[in-house]
């Protein structure tokens, strides 16, 4: 899921005219944020006994 996201976002931050390296930058904190709340959600689910 996180990957798909990040390709759009690339795609669009293309579109825009950004460079590589902008680019980049604001992929990598667009992949931390999103890994972040997928793993706290994750997390949560464990401890309530639910599946991920």
């Amino acid at each position: 899921m996180c990957l798909a996201n990040l390709e759009a976002l690339n795609a669009h931050f293309i579109h825009q005219g950004l460079a590589q390296a902008e680019r980049l930058k604001l992929l990598n904190q667009t992949a931390i944020q999103q890994m972040t709340v997928l793993l706290a959600d994750a997390g949560a689910r464990r401890l309530e006994g639910k599946r991920p």
